[in-house]
């Protein structure tokens, strides 16, 4: 059975700016990113342990075909994953949470 999947508010926010950044750069790329940005969040809603923890219960997963992080942690109690970023590779890391 999946998890439930939330977005917070700073994840939320980089999520669009990513996508209207790269509807921007070219007509569909950001529909592609949300895909992207999508499928992996529900591999994370399949498999939530599966991802290594990275900084205290912080796990992270890259995302294949651009240049992102999803940081999230997981509720067990309520079945609830929180996406705490999608992280770019090129910003100051000190910044991912």
């Amino acid at each position: 059975m999946s998890y439930k999947v939330l977005l917070t508010k700073k994840s939320r926010k980089e999520f669009l700016d990513a996508f209207c950044w790269y509807q921007e750069q070219k007509l569909g790329l950001g529909d592609d990113f949300k895909t992207e940005i999508y499928k992996h969040l529900n591999l994370i809603s399949e498999n939530p342990k599966h991802y290594p923890k990275k900084i205290r219960e912080l796990r992270e997963l890259v995302v294949k075909k651009f240049p992102f992080i999803i940081i999230y942690s997981i509720d067990e109690t309520s079945r609830i994953i929180y996406i705490a970023s999608i992280f770019h590779f090129k910003r100051n890391p000190k910044n991912k949470v």
